[in-house]
């Protein structure tokens, strides 16, 4: 995946919290985690492309995903696949 380097200004009172994240190397690491968690939280992006776009298996982002509680599967009562396999 190419990167661009963008400038964004981010509130001081923010760092903090962003430390608190513990995945990522870096604030630009963190930042990207929290973008792609907003995206895929508002179905703007894919499973497989919240994955892409933080440099993760789908497994390991679902990992992440677990770890800070949030859904990841709309399906209720199915049962859910990931790479084939049952999950």
């Amino acid at each position: 995946m190419s990167t661009k380097s963008v400038d964004v200004a981010i509130s001081e009172e923010l760092v903090p919290y962003l430390n608190m994240i513990k995945d990522g190397k870096d604030i630009e690491d963190k930042l990207t985690l929290v973008a792609v968690f907003g995206l895929f939280v508002a179905k703007l992006i894919t499973l497989e492309k919240a994955a892409e776009l933080t440099g993760k298996s789908v497994c390991d982002f679902i990992d992440i995903l677990k770890a800070y509680q949030i859904p990841w599967c709309d399906c209720a009562g199915e049962q859910r696949k990931v790479g084939g396999n049952i999950v």
